[in-house]
């Protein structure tokens, strides 16, 4: 283990060592500090990316599997939030359990809370640190202040960071310096759905933009369906409110600085803890600055900004109420430099510093906090006109910290946490070969990093408190690693406008950390009955995907694809039938997925359909003693969506939309079945 440690610090002096010889090569400006998307798409004849090696790109081009939603699709989806958009995308799980409550995964290994996505909205990460999850209806961002959802498949530590092994999903809003957005919009609907949101952007002369955004939610939840006795009571009917303020300025041609602000109250009935259906409550902030600097060493970067989160779990046991309270916090400071060396090399490193805390004396019996400091080096290289290399390189290093009172009988002490630290690296290397102007082939490997979450290690929970043992967390967790290799093939097919993209990819992931709620059962030393967090062997996968998406000048346009995901497990759970974990992978994913749509626009009609059939899969819920875990057969369904959309003036847009018009109630999760919606919406842009 020291020469392990060893190895690996000497890799991170290594990587900070080339960081430093980057920054003092003769260099070439790197280009605008501030990215004009609007600019770009009108260069490129398409949408672009600078999310992967940061300079402007295709999705073909990148050395990632991306895919780019922009703001017309999301219109014309009838979405009410992000997950409704992301459900028609494909190798995207989307399970929803709630009106507000909702699991996204990439690729397989979903789960309540999944821990396994990264969500940035510009650059700034927004999941929960307690089981490092997404709360999407508490986003601080409206729908129409997006110009683009960027999903980018597969392990992505290097280039992203330390929890990016699923994926990512990256929310990219409208420029207030390039963009001017003032659109109001009203929704209402069944489930007495009702919801607004407003987006104004000023300009301060011609150097500076700000852009404010408000907007939010009240409806009936959908009814409890197969919850029985405290998972019925303890449910709320959800709302959300949330606000945001964004700011660029231009100090000088080439210095830039933004800020952002934002401030949301959410209500939402989801799982807290994983089979258990309660009620949460969130009062989120956040707030940063940074600046952006053209100089003779590159495109410069400097940020920080911190996010706080109040949280209140309301759950039900034996009739009695429970009320859990919890703060979390997360402080990040982030620099970066862009360099270009020649026509052919790009290079970017960065650091990071950031530091996570979730405070509860309830859940962690004190305060669990960590602080990472990481190190990253990517080098793009135009080897020929057709030929690309990109090798990007990311060190964590993660120190533990427990202040607090530990649980009595587990045999852990605040030593055993305080002792903990961890440094590893995360690698993605991709080849992307343009063989013709029309062919694109594209290969990657990726090494990916899941830290454990703050409540992996640190978990309080005495007996009696959801069921008759206890659930603590464990400071001897290791990370999970997730290897990945990628085939992908990209056609333009310019006699119908459509473009074919296909994948395969085999996937492993070495020490699987199983959560409390679903590791083995153990005896600590005292003999007290309990379930630690673990590490509990490996899993892999497998998968394909073909997909085909297009337009033409008649005013059609449309999308076809399929998905295939094989995951098997080798771990030590769920030995013998039935399985009572809810780290079951190999059965809790649908292996085949198949999605279409058709859309049609001409003068001022809009009409669009989409649809989502998948195969059955396995999902958990507490029996109603809440003593163990019970396996639900979710059944392969069909949902499909359809929106028309008509331009009553320049200005004016009405919309009726209807979610799932195919079944009045379907069963996605082992939670509430989802129910049909009917809504209409009037949208006024300036």
């Amino acid at each position: 283990m020291q020469n392990t440690r060893a190895v690996q610090a000497a890799a991170l002096r290594l990587l900070l060592w080339l960081l430093c010889g980057a920054a003092a090569a003769t260099t070439t400006p790197a280009g605008a500090q501030s990215v004009d998307y609007g600019a770009l798409e009108q260069l490129f004849g398409e949408p672009v990316t600078t999310g992967v090696t940061g300079k402007p790109q295709r999705a073909t081009d990148a050395p990632a599997n991306i895919e780019i939603i922009t703001q017309d699709d999301i219109r014309r989806s009838g979405a009410t939030t992000i997950p409704d958009v992301l459900q028609f995308v494909a190798g995207v799980d989307v399970r929803r359990e709630g009106l507000g409550s909702t699991d996204v995964g990439i690729r397989g290994y979903n789960q309540a809370s999944n821990p396994h996505l990264m969500v940035l909205v510009n650059g700034r990460q927004v999941y929960m640190v307690d089981y490092g999850r997404i709360v999407w209806d508490a986003l601080p961002v409206q729908l129409d202040e997006i110009r683009q959802i960027e999903v980018i498949k597969g392990p992505n530590s290097a280039l992203y960071g330390f929890n990016a092994v699923g994926g990512v999903i990256n929310i990219i809003t409208y420029d207030p310096l390039h963009d001017n957005v003032n659109v109001a919009t009203v929704r209402g609907g069944t489930q007495d759905y009702l919801d607004g949101s407003v987006v104004g952007t000023g300009h301060i002369g011609d150097s500076a933009g700000v852009r404010l955004s408000a907007g939010g939610f009240r409806a009936d939840d959908f009814a409890p369906g197969p919850l029985t006795g405290d998972d019925r009571y303890a449910r709320q009917s959800p709302y959300s409110g949330n606000f945001n303020g964004d700011m660029r300025w231009q100090i000088t041609p080439s210095v830039e600085a933004f800020a952002d602000a934002s401030y949301g109250h959410n209500r939402l009935a989801d799982q807290e803890p994983p089979g258990v259906f309660g009620t949460e409550q969130f009062v989120t902030s956040s707030i940063r600055a940074g600046v952006n600097a053209d100089t003779r060493f590159g495109v410069v970067s400097l940020s920080a900004y911190r996010s706080d989160a109040r949280v209140g779990i309301d759950n039900v046991n034996d009739g009695v109420p429970i009320d859990v309270g919890e703060y979390q916090s997360s402080y990040v400071v982030q620099g970066s430099d862009l360099v270009k060396l020649g026509a052919d090399h790009t290079l970017r490193f960065g650091l990071e510093y950031r530091a996570d805390a979730d405070d509860s004396g309830d859940l962690a019996g004190g305060r669990i906090s960590n602080s990472i400091y990481a190190a990253s080096l990517m080098w793009d290289w135009q080897v020929t006109p057709a030929v690309t290399v990109t090798n990007a390189i990311r060190v964590d290093d993660m120190k533990l910290h427990y202040a607090g009172t530990l649980l009595p009988g587990t045999g852990l002490t605040t030593a055993d946490y305080n002792r903990v630290s961890l440094v590893e690296p995360s690698t993605n290397s991709g080849i992307v070969w343009k063989a013709t102007e029309a062919d694109t082939f594209r290969l990657t490997i990726a090494r990916g990093v899941q830290l454990p979450t703050l409540l992996q290690y640190g978990l309080q929970i005495p007996p009696g408190f959801y069921a008759p043992p206890a659930f603590v967390g464990n400071p001897d967790l290791h990370p999970s690693i997730v290897w990945n290799e990628e085939l992908d093939y990209d056609r333009s097919l310019a006699a119908i406008r459509s473009t074919l993209r296909t994948a395969v990819f085999l996937q492993r992931t070495d020490d699987v950390i199983a959560w409390p709620f679903g590791a083995p059962f153990s005896f600590a030393p005292s003999g007290l009955p309990v379930f630690f967090s673990a590490n509990v062997g490996y899993s892999t996968a497998a998968g394909a995907e073909i997909g085909i998406k297009g337009h033409n000048s008649a005013g059609f346009h449309w999308n076809a694809s399929y998905s295939f995901v094989s995951t098997t497990d080798h771990t030590v759970l769920n030995q013998t039938p039935p399985p009572t974990s809810i780290v079951e992978y190999g059965n809790s994913t649908p292996r085949n997925v198949v999605i279409g749509g058709i859309g049609y626009a001409r003068d001022k009609w809009e009409l669009d359909v989409q649809a989502r059939w998948q195969s059955s899969y396995l999902d958990f819920r507490m029996n109603p003693q809440r003593t163990y875990l019970l396996p639900i057969e979710i059944d392969n369904y069909l949902t499909a969506t359809a929106r028309v959309g008509y331009r009553v003036t320049d200005r004016v847009t009405l919309g009726l939309t209807a979610q799932q018009f195919n079944q009045s109630q379907l069963l996605e999760t082992a939670g509430p079945p989802v129910e049909r919606r009917i809504i209409g919406s009037v949208s006024v842009r300036m």
